[in-house]
């Protein structure tokens, strides 16, 4: 799928935005792309054609060219398109075509990322460089869901997103059963069968694995960190720190 290859994409650079133009028959050849390339062809049609496989750009449909991709390509509709290039580490062999049904707003984050280059204000860098990803993310979200939710999993929906947002609070099965509206025994049955653990034991997990993230930074004490995660005293959180990773916060540090 198009998303486990974009999901971790790390863009350093954009190189160029540039509007162009292609005549009937215009065709060329390139063999491992050294760099990625979104192409949105707002008039006519290209066609390009590579690991056995044609993929057709035009208004509703929005070519991807990842870095070390080999292809050829063909105009078959003359008109006017975008093209933008940037760098990035993550090589892929395969060609990605994105429907769109407006593709409008995308087409304003290129005339405003070619801008933005153009007139190389303070910060056009990060500026260009937000775009793309906005731009990849609206591609992201035009493609069909890989899957609906399950019932189960749509039932405790509620509490997830609870917890997401307040893992540092306290948190209780009675509070997680409310939201989603069934009995506190059902929701702790439920949600272990879903996600794999008991609802208390998910909220730790979650705390823990931030609890990681900050010892790796600089963050501050273990004390302040233990604080920040919603654990009543350094020892709880030295416990249960100790008891998912297997060492104590000090020494995990």
């Amino acid at each position: 799928m198009h998303t486990d290859v974009l999901s971790d994409l790390v863009i350093s650079k954009v190189v160029s935005v540039s509007a162009m133009y292609s005549e009937v028959g215009a065709s060329g050849k390139r063999t491992q792309r050294d760099r990625w390339a979104i192409i949105i062809k707002y008039e006519g049609e290209t066609v390009y054609s590579g690991g056995g496989r044609e993929y057709v750009s035009n208004h509703a449909n929005i070519a991807l060219l990842p870095k070390g991709s080999s292809y050829e390509w063909r105009c078959v509709s003359q008109g006017h398109y975008y093209s933008l290039e940037f760098e990035c580490d993550t090589c892929c062999e395969e060609i990605f075509v994105f429907p769109v049904k407006n593709s409008e707003k995308i087409l304003k984050l290129f005339k405003e990322t070619e801008y933005i280059q153009t007139l190389k204000r303070p910060y056009c860098e990060i500026e260009s460089i937000r775009n793309v990803y906005s731009i990849l993310i609206n591609l992201i979200r035009s493609e069909p869901k890989r899957y609906l939710p399950g019932e189960k999993q749509a039932k405790i929906a509620p509490a997830l997103e609870h917890i997401a947002k307040n893992y540092a609070l306290k948190i209780t099965n009675a509070q997680l059963a409310e939201l989603c509206g069934i009995s506190c025994v059902y929701f702790r049955k439920l949600f272990a069968d879903t996600v794999g653990m008991p609802p208390l034991e998910y909220v730790h997990s979650l705390r823990i694995k931030k609890a990681k993230e900050m010892l790796d930074s600089d963050y501050g004490s273990i004390s302040d960190i233990a604080a920040s995660l919603g654990y009543s005293s350094i020892y709880d959180f030295s416990r249960t720190f100790k008891k998912q990773v297997g060492v104590s916060p000090s020494k995990y540090r």
